[in-house]
């Protein structure tokens, strides 16, 4: 994993563990699997993979009190983001890392029902594209943003299922040469529903 990502992925651990903690508080873990799509960026595509709808895996580490806020670090890996039919693309994938501020309705709201959410905050998009006539390889870290919202509802004391919509975004234009239409840029949705370990 680059550097940049794993010091992303770290400071979204350090938000998390930042957060003040009370009696109330408890942690999430929870895998997800999802899909991504309506990709847009200016990366050049040459398999048009990107128009097409993508499998993805992630997880969050969250960290809730009884009250409205919290805090959640959050990965999200695409594998293929390039790679399409056409078999120009040999392998590729992107990695959002994100540090997040979560917002919800008290706990004692909606402890027996579905506690709805939205969450924001920061990091970084990992993109990678490896291509067979390698003409237009790219690699590139970008500074992001991400917001998105869902629910968490829980089966037992200890387990729950969350369901999450959300939209990522690079937050500046960066000039990368010929890999790229224009100044780099990508953003694109991702729905996902995941197995909420609290704890």
């Amino acid at each position: 994993m680059p550097v940049r990502l794993s010091r992303a992925l770290a400071a979204g651990v350090l938000l998390a563990l930042a957060f003040p903690q009370s009696a109330a508080a408890e942690w999430h873990f929870t895998p997800m699997l999802g899909t991504t799509f309506f990709i847009k960026t200016s990366v050049v595509d040459p398999d048009a993979a990107t128009d097409q709808i993508h499998r993805n895996l992630g997880g969050s580490v969250a960290l809730l009190g009884g009250g409205i806020l919290g805090a959640e670090g959050l990965i999200v890996w695409t594998p293929g983001l390039f790679t399409g039919d056409k078999g120009l693309v040999k392998k590729s994938r992107s990695i959002s890392v994100m540090g997040n501020v979560v917002i919800t309705t008290p706990r004692r709201w909606t402890e027996y029902s579905l506690r709805p959410f939205v969450s924001g905050g920061f990091g970084l998009i990992n993109v990678s594209k490896t291509e067979v006539a390698q003409v237009f390889p790219f690699h590139s870290n970008i500074p992001a943003f991400n917001i998105g919202g869902g629910a968490i509802g829980f089966l037992s004391k200890r387990t729950g299922l969350r369901f999450d919509l959300r939209y990522y975004s690079s937050l500046a234009r960066s000039d990368e040469g010929p890999v790229s239409i224009g100044p780099v840029h990508i953003r694109y949705m991702t729905a996902s529903v995941g197995v909420v370990l609290r704890r």
